[in-house]
């Protein structure tokens, strides 16, 4: 078989999946894991909304359906956004999509054209990095701040821009370190934009877990029609990260070119899972407040237990399910020669899994760990405290 194509050459693997299956090998063993890598709620899809998917099944439910998605989940997502943030989107704004992944790969493909500029944080999303340069574009790391516990500013933005700057990438509350925006950066980053007439890609799959203040959203700007691609899916708050129900919105011109791609990509999403989710959302979130609740009591717990450790600096992150703490002193007492070979051994001398600083692109990730507080709390106190005894063992070796 000839060789692969230069676009898809250019793709790189998300290492989250790659480090799970290795933990996954090791339970099979008979080891008893503790998973900090993969971004997956541990709380199970409520039971009302597995019912629901039952009955959309046995209502029919299974044939094909329109490539932007069906109409009811179209109008229920619409009216949750504006119910939830005070909006004014219409149905005709809103595409469902295989997941938010396919949302932010397709709307990089559709618009980033050889030679665009990219703007992204640094760290980052590794889809980001891959779906831009898979485009024939370059991404551009813009540096969070680790003293502002990783604040990503206007100012930061802004020093980047230049007249190739086609798009910028903002997620927050932020994959891997769990920082967030806070709404002046968002205004000023927007207005600039609409200014210059830069595409604003705004990744917000975690906006239910911003723990310290309200999540601002980017549709929340007055003229977001004009400059914005916002995704978000239902992975996280429904904790459903198997059903692969993500969706986008943007203005109506572009939501049409987008219908072709999907309609070449993979047709239509899956017809029951999205009426099932369609009626859920009718019906709701209040049952979250609960889970948001315990979320950021784990939080707090993986905060100080983390910076109880010698060699970890951690700050606390604001949103998300992840920390990104500096463990440089760490790796040096481990005699690692980056955090990969600090996390293989990690897992298995200890069974702790979490995910290398290098699995996230740019320029700041080395030297740190992401954590995923996606467990129970007995679980992240038995982790780290395997992660103490481990480092002990070093000071007497």
């Amino acid at each position: 078989m000839k060789k692969l194509s230069r676009a898809v050459s250019k793709l790189k693997p998300e290492e989250a999946f790659i480090y799970l299956s290795k933990a996954l090998k090791l339970k099979e063993q008979g080891r008893d894991v503790i998973s900090c890598g993969i971004g997956q709620p541990d709380f199970s899809p409520l039971r009302h909304v597995i019912e629901l998917a039952k009955k959309a099944l046995n209502d029919g439910y299974s044939g094909y359906g329109p490539s932007l998605g069906l109409p009811e989940l179209r109008e229920a997502i619409a009216e949750f956004l504006n119910e939830s943030y005070g909006t004014d989107i219409k149905p005709e704004e809103v595409m469902v999509t295989v997941g938010a992944k396919t949302a932010v790969f397709m709307g990089i493909i559709s618009l980033v054209e050889p030679g665009d500029e990219v703007l992204i944080p640094d760290p980052g999303y590794p889809l980001y990095e891959s779906a831009i340069r898979y485009a024939g574009g370059k991404p551009v790391f813009v540096p969070l701040n680790e003293k502002e516990n990783f604040r990503l500013s206007y100012e930061s933005f802004a020093e980047k821009i230049n007249e190739r700057t086609k798009m910028i990438i903002l997620n927050y509350p932020q994959n891997p370190t769990g920082s967030t925006l806070e709404e002046k950066d968002v205004r000023d980053i927007l207005e600039e934009a609409e200014r210059r007439g830069i595409v604003i890609m705004s990744d917000e799959i975690y906006d239910r877990y911003s723990y310290d203040a309200p999540h601002f959203p980017t549709i929340s700007y007055e003229g977001w029609r004009n400059l914005l691609y916002y995704v978000n899916g239902f992975s996280k708050t429904f904790a459903v990260t198997g059903w692969r129900v993500g969706y986008l919105v943007t203005n109506r011109e572009l939501i049409e070119k987008l219908e072709t791609v999907a309609n070449n990509i993979y047709s239509c999403p899956v017809t029951f899972v999205q009426k099932a989710l369609a009626d859920a959302l009718e019906e709701g979130i209040n049952w979250f407040k609960p889970i948001f609740e315990e979320f950021k009591a784990r939080r707090d717990i993986i905060y100080e237990e983390l910076n109880k450790l010698k060699g970890v600096r951690c700050v606390k992150p604001k949103g998300a399910f992840y920390t990104f703490p500096d463990v440089k002193g760490i790796q040096e007492m481990a005699k690692a020669r980056d955090t990969v070979e600090l996390v293989e051994r990690m897992l298995y001398e200890t069974g702790v899994l979490a995910l290398p600083g290098e699995a996230f692109p740019g320029n700041l990730s080395k030297g740190h760990l992401r954590f995923s507080f996606a467990l129970p709390r007995e679980r992240i106190r038995e982790g780290i405290d395997r992660i103490r005894r481990w480092i002990e063992a070093f000071k007497t070796s």
